[in-house]
């Protein structure tokens, strides 16, 4: 995306478990196109690791020092970080991945307060880091049709928290639907 596409519109982020895709549909119209965001995305493709490393985990200024930056996406790869999942010693504590599951679960615990920051986190820095001069009237997110209320009401209330004048939730079997590229009022049967 250039920058002279980048004026308002819809933007949609599928957030998933292992990856996350971002479309851009223009306010003048015309089709809604998969981003590339150059220093998340993975390789040429415009998917994006649901990944994040964060060094002092990003939340807080430490000690009076300025928050340290986070690796996202592809950079997590990149740092030779991801390695670490499945080897002992653990992974480090500031490595999200895999965080989706627990976002918004009952009963509440340090796992899904973990996951739920990881995941504000992971859409914070995913949105500074798009081209924006003006900033798109509608932001999607999917959720799974399955997914817990607590999941939906993380959604809404990160959703909320962007400079975005509408939000609105999409279950990802008709996002799916929607990004095949059928018709409106086509009949869809997802199995």
């Amino acid at each position: 995306m250039d920058a002279a596409d980048a004026q308002g519109g819809s933007l949609a982020i599928d957030l998933g478990s292992s990856n996350t895709v971002v479309a851009h549909q223009p306010a003048t119209g015309g089709p809604p196109r998969l981003l590339h965001v150059p220093a998340y995305s993975h390789g040429d493709e415009p998917i994006i690791p649901t990944l994040l490393y964060c060094a002092n985990d990003c939340t807080t200024a430490h000690l009076n020092s300025p928050r340290q930056p986070c690796l996202v996406g592809r950079q997590v790869i990149e740092a030779g970080l991801l390695e670490t999942v499945n080897q002992p010693p653990p992974p480090p504590a500031a490595l999200y991945y895999q965080f989706k599951r627990s976002i918004g679960a009952r009963p509440r615990s340090e796992q899904v307060e973990r996951a739920e920051r990881g995941g504000a986190l992971f859409l914070e820095h995913l949105w500074r880091a798009l081209p924006w001069q003006t900033p798109p009237e509608r932001l999607v997110l999917t959720a799974p049709v399955d997914a817990f209320a607590g999941y939906r009401r993380w959604l809404l209330d990160h959703g909320d928290s962007l400079p975005v004048p509408e939000l609105a939730l999409v279950d990802e079997p008709t996002a799916a639907a929607i990004g095949s590229g059928l018709p409106p009022g086509s009949h869809v049967l997802v199995v």
